[in-house]
């Protein structure tokens, strides 16, 4: 009687122990499920607020709302989408900016604004933190409104106008893509220190040559890229100003025509420097038509910078 008491017994706790597994179990496996539930419910939160802020973005741009409006919205929700988006958002700014520079030409060309600017910033560009000093509430306010929408306003050549800042885009660089980061800093290099003012070349030949190598670089690296056009517009030109100089920067001396002597060797530096680049292939193929020109420049050797110019910018695969 005692064994069939304790037989019972061993049957009760295994049915237990059986039960409370299988419970065990199920809460586990209702735990997983639940977890994956509020994970899904979570991504698909967050991709539909994704989708709401580049539907709000896009509505912004095709209502070509002035760039201080559109960046505000950009800096309020760059954080809140992916470096795809963030990338799409800088694109399409810069897109507008580049549409407004037209338009607030024109403002500061309106009535005195330019005589005003003139003897309140003579010779100098507007510093943004003495806008203050302008008394035409007018265009005080314009021109803030040109500083909040990421320009500078510039003097060159005795006008003023604005440019669009590129350093400041620099606070995005984390949210952005590799290509897009190297396009910017072309900009900057090219907004902060143009490489020519008013006909004259304001960079050195070696600065002017590493410019070149940079370019080229970039533009070998991302062939397709979705700045490629405009890179490849900027290497066009400075291309021909290292070939050929300026107006006021000729790469001759004016007495006998003869090319500058520094000038050469800096070809002759970019060539040793910077072997199977196709800048440096091109540079080459001109010293040897200046060397058998006795170094003259004169039509024999312009004659040719236009087809050098079609060899080299024909190396590169063509953007779409």
């Amino acid at each position: 009687m005692r064994k069939k008491r304790y037989l019972f017994l061993i049957i009760g706790l295994v049915l237990i122990v059986l039960v409370s597994s299988c419970t065990s179990k199920d809460v586990v496996v209702e735990n997983k499920n639940s977890s994956k539930k509020v994970q899904e419910e979570s991504k698909s939160s967050k991709e539909d607020d994704l989708e709401k802020i580049m539907i709000q973005f896009k509505t912004l741009i095709s209502e070509n709302k002035e760039p201080d409006e559109v960046v505000e919205f950009i800096d309020e929700n760059i954080e809140k989408v992916s470096k795809k988006e963030s990338v799409d958002m800088i694109k399409e700014f810069e897109k507008l900016q580049e549409n407004y520079i037209a338009l607030y030409t024109e403002e500061l060309h309106k009535e005195n604004r330019q005589q005003t600017l003139a003897k309140l910033y003579p010779n100098s560009d507007i510093d943004p933190k003495k806008i203050e000093e302008i008394k035409d509430e007018e265009l005080k306010k314009i021109i803030s409104k040109m500083i909040k929408g990421r320009y500078k306003i510039v003097n060159e050549e005795g006008f003023y106008f604005p440019k669009i800042d590129y350093e400041i885009f620099k606070k995005y660089e984390k949210n952005l893509s590799d290509e897009l980061k190297e396009y910017l800093n072309i900009k900057v290099v090219e907004s902060d220190s143009p490489a020519i003012i008013d006909g004259e070349i304001t960079v050195s030949w070696d600065e002017l040559g590493n410019r070149l190598i940079k370019i080229e670089k970039y533009l070998t690296k991302y062939p397709k890229g979705i700045k490629c056009e405009e890179v490849m517009r900027i290497y066009g030109e400075y291309l021909v100003m290292y070939m050929s100089g300026s107006d006021n920067t000729p790469i001759y001396n004016a007495k006998d025509k003869k090319i500058k002597k520094d000038i050469f060797d800096n070809y002759k530096k970019i060539v040793s420097n910077n072997k199977d680049t196709i800048t440096a292939n091109v540079i080459n193929e001109y010293m040897k038509i200046i060397e058998k020109n006795n170094h003259i420049s004169d039509s024999v050797v312009t004659s040719r910078l236009v087809e050098l110019y079609n060899e080299a910018i024909g190396r590169f695969e063509e953007c779409e």
